[in-house]
């Protein structure tokens, strides 16, 4: 049995313990609002690595939807992402086999701002031998926090880990039309986290409090989404 978030363009869902349906198999078919089949839909975090390149660069082998909409894939792992650039993903929990139907959501907004006045920031350099970075911080009571975005030949695979998709709380994600995935949650501690990634450059924050994650949502609408090496 797999169990449906409850809200498609949400994609909000309580975490379970980190249990994995071993060896289960699951198949379905994927369509948009309209009700028609949406083929190259990624079925991701099964328990292989995930690599997400823009949409021009050849993908790695993986789970796709074929013309029709449908797939089937076997996890070993307690969820999976059904993602597709300019659709919001769904996370979807594994318990065992299960046969899914599956709609996506057109993206209607990018912004996770909810501030009426946008916050002041800060940046700085953080750049190392094998990639180049900045960060991005407002002052708070526990002193300066932000969002490190960076770029190199090894700094992502393009997508949250693993970990990430299967142990949130709550879970949120959309692809955006360049491939970029902007996923965030609330971690089992209480604290949230929110990455904007694609392979090779990501944008990221993590273990910050709702207040501090509300002000942080607000600068990743100001910062350059990242980028590979050479878009």
């Amino acid at each position: 049995m797999v169990l449906m978030p409850g809200c498609a363009a949400a994609t909000l869902l309580l975490a379970v313990p980190i249990a994995a349906a071993l060896g289960a198999s699951i198949s379905g078919s994927v369509n948009d609002t309209s009700g028609n089949p949406v083929d190259n839909v990624r079925i991701d975090h099964t328990g292989a690595r995930v690599v997400v390149t823009p949409p021009n660069i050849p993908a790695a082998d993986g789970i796709r939807t074929d013309d029709k909409g449908h797939f089937h894939v076997v996890t070993n792992g307690p969820a999976i992402v059904v993602r597709k650039p300019g659709y919001v993903s769904q996370r979807l929990r594994v318990t065992g086999d299960a046969e899914l139907q599956i709609t996506l959501v057109r993206i209607r907004s990018t912004s996770l701002c909810k501030l009426v006045e946008q916050p002041i920031f800060k940046t700085k350099d953080a750049n190392d031998v094998d990639y180049a970075a900045k960060w991005y911080y407002v002052e708070t009571v526990s002193g300066p926090q932000g969002i490190i975005s960076g770029r190199g030949p090894s700094y992502s695979w393009g997508a949250p880990d693993d970990l990430k998709v299967w142990a949130s709380l709550e879970y949120t994600e959309f692809m955006d039309e360049n491939g970029v995935i902007d996923a965030s949650g609330r971690s089992a501690d209480g604290t949230y986290w929110r990455m904007r990634t694609i392979f090779g450059a990501a944008a990221q924050y993590y273990r910050q409090t709702r207040e501090t994650a509300d002000q942080l949502d607000c600068v990743m609408d100001q910062i350059p989404a990242p980028q590979t090496r050479g878009r």
